[in-house]
């Protein structure tokens, strides 16, 4: 295929296999969609065609399924390979299963967005690892149920399989037990409501996870049921880990947990449920005699082997619900039992979890809470070498988007202890991945700016060929992707922002913003140096559960795509108008850092102005506004990496 053939197309995520003859067709007017089929008839892939290709002029499709899943639910390692051939006169699609049949479907919507087509396409796919999913905390904002079904159809349009729900914590519990009723918070999922996002995404080929933290990030179930742990939990609105944890030295604490697994268990039908296992602060169990004295009873040695304890009582569990456990990788220990391990801390406890051996799912270089430039995600490879992954992090570093938390990003050091060599040991699988989306900055109102500009690069990192590297074709197709209605969020930003009354001027110049990166929004200056000093929980952060995210920086984009793309235009006169209309305006809000950053965008567009037209010296004209990129309150001038891009290019 030709470069201008593959420029006419906007895949997402890119095939393992495209082929196509020479020649370029109208996508318009092939004749009106008919559907035959020569297998039995599908109902979720026919439901499927009925919503994505009503009304639309596709022409004859013809469509096997080998193997229709008609009731059964996805479950880990379902089939979902595809072949699709496009040509003048109809369409087929081969699939081995309803899986496979959906994700032709979407490819296919993709490919009839096109102005033109080669005269004939062929397309043989399937994803290069079977667990593609996106990590979502509804605990520390609650998400409703008609979003949460919107998410799934976002995941079903980038070929992810999974929606992982983060459903309790610290500062809630979003599982409406009946068991145990005292444990719901105020706004939770009923059993029924999770039966129905459960069967929705099913039919979307969606596996729905749930996950349960324990034994830490307890604090809301001990206000609840205080006899579950060993010393009195405190009402609480702040984020960051609490030290409360539940008491494994208690037979009534797995009797609770058996009754109220078993509630999960029969409503989500995946095999797979996540037990948490993160951040426990042993403070509580190291504080107790009681609990000392049954560490040394069942030699246990420390807290780490008492937690093991929790875990491997835990699994026996699940296991009679027919159930297998995920736990994050601090519940790695050298006699854990059979576990799924979550890798969020770094390469290293990736490799760890392989060595034991246990099988991954990578998250560390996906979290989207760190509002990352999507390339950045998209370069991280699941199966990329550990020296790799860690020369990788340490080029953050260097990266002058990040310049501004570069000394934080050392922070992550401490994880590489105990770091070991893979090719010494037999290891076990990477399973695949999952972005992670932790909810402290994040609400129902600005979900859809914080998910959708980036949750694409990790999509296609999952699916596509490890080769599919290009990030200027990835952008090019991700302006394309945010078209659709499930990933848009550009007419939902301009509506936040015009209902805190901007101007039009001003939601132009706002958009050529961007948020702080890494913990800087969550943690506050003071919190931010506490941590490098390894002193951060006794310092006040500025957000907690009741703080309102309605200010201009909760609405824009992690990566801010339209500065990205005005920044390689050779006249800047036009944005120089719009900045300087934009601070001429009266503001309606009183929003901190705001104007300066707009201010900060147009002395840099006026700087590169004077340097293209010779009236300053390239270099200085650099050197001034790499000087000036910098936060201004929680905002970064989004445009000045870009223009510094530009100016490099006269040097």
């Amino acid at each position: 295929m030709t470069e201008a053939q593959t420029a006419s197309l906007s895949l997402l995520p890119w095939p393992q296999e495209l082929r196509c003859r020479s020649g370029a067709a109208s996508s318009e007017d092939r004749g009106v969609t008919a559907v035959q089929w020569s297998s039995a008839a599908d109902r979720r892939v026919q439901a499927y065609i009925d919503r994505i290709l009503a009304g639309s002029r596709c022409g004859p499709i013809d469509i096997a399924v080998a193997l229709p899943n008609t009731e059964v639910i996805p479950q880990a390692g379902m089939q979902e390979s595809f072949e699709l051939r496009l040509t003048a006169l109809r369409i087929d699609i081969r699939a081995r299963s309803t899986w496979g049949a959906l994700h032709a479907l979407t490819t296919l919507r993709q490919l009839m967005t096109a102005d033109t087509l080669p005269e004939d396409v062929h397309i043989v796919d399937h994803p290069r690892f079977a667990w593609r999913g996106l990590m979502l905390d509804v605990t520390r904002h609650f998400i409703p149920l008609p979003q949460l079904f919107a998410v799934v159809d976002g995941l079903q349009l980038l070929k992810m399989n999974v929606l992982h729900l983060h459903l309790s914590d610290d500062q809630g519990f979003r599982f409406g037990s009946e068991v145990w009723p005292r444990l719901a918070s105020d706004d939770h999922y009923t059993k029924q409501q999770l039966r129905q996002l459960v069967a929705y995404a099913a039919d979307r080929g969606v596996r729905v996870i749930p996950e349960l933290d324990v034994p830490g990030h307890v604090n809301h179930w001990l206000l609840a049921y205080p006899e579950w742990g060993c010393e009195k939990a405190l009402p609480s609105q702040r984020f960051g880990v609490h030290p409360g944890c539940l008491d494994p030295t208690k037979e009534l604490v797995f009797d609770a947990l058996a009754k109220l697994f078993a509630e999960v268990a029969e409503v989500f039908p995946d095999r797979f449920v996540h037990v948490g296992g993160d951040e426990v602060k042993p403070k509580w169990w190291q504080r107790s005699e009681r609990v000392q004295a049954f560490i040394a009873e069942h030699k246990l040695q420390d807290a780490r082997g008492l937690q093991n304890y929790f875990l491997l009582r835990l699994q026996q569990i699940l296991a009679g619900l027919d159930r297998q456990i995920i736990g994050w990788d601090e519940v790695l220990h050298e006699h854990m039992p059979d576990c799924v391990v979550q890798n969020w801390r770094g390469a290293t406890t990736r490799d760890r979890a392989l060595a034991v051996p246990r099988p991954c799912i990578v998250s560390a270089p996906y979290y989207l809470d760190l509002h990352f430039p999507a390339d950045i995600h998209y370069r991280f490879d699941p199966e990329a070498e550990q020296n790799i992954w860690l020369q990788m992090e340490d080029d953050l570093a260097t990266d002058l988007r990040l310049a501004h938390v570069a000394p934080a990003l050392s922070w992550t050091h401490q994880w590489r202890q105990g770091a070991i060599n893979l090719d010494d040991v037999a290891n076990a699988q990477v399973l695949g991945g999952e972005a992670c989306l932790w909810a402290e900055l994040v609400d129902a109102v600005t979900l859809p700016m914080r998910l959708w500009s980036r949750l694409p690069a990790i999509a296609e990192r999952l699916w596509s060929a490890a080769d599919c590297t290009d990030v200027q074709d990835f952008y090019r197709r991700l302006n394309v992707m945010l078209d659709y209605p499930e990933l848009s969020c550009s007419q939902h930003q301009h509506h936040c922002l015009q209902q805190l009354g901007l101007t039009p001027a001003q939601i132009n110049a706002v958009q050529w913003l961007e948020p702080t990166k890494w913990y800087s929004r969550l943690l506050g200056e003071q919190a931010m140096q506490a941590r490098l000093q390894g002193s951060e929980m006794p310092q006040a952060r500025p957000y907690t559960v009741a703080t309102p995210l309605n200010r201009v920086v909760d609405f824009l984009l992690p990566e801010s795509l339209v500065a990205q793309s005005l920044s390689a235009a050779t006249g800047f006169e036009s944005l120089i108008e719009v900045c300087g209309q934009a601070l001429s305006q009266p503001w309606s809000i009183d929003d901190s850092g705001v104007r300066e950053a707009i201010e900060a965008n147009l002395a840099a567009l006026k700087l590169t102005q004077a340097a293209i037209r010779g009236d300053r010296a390239t270099a200085e004209a650099a050197a001034l506004i790499e000087e000036s990129y910098r936060p201004h309150g929680e905002y970064m001038p989004a445009l000045l990496p870009h223009l510094l891009n530009h100016l490099h290019r006269y040097e």
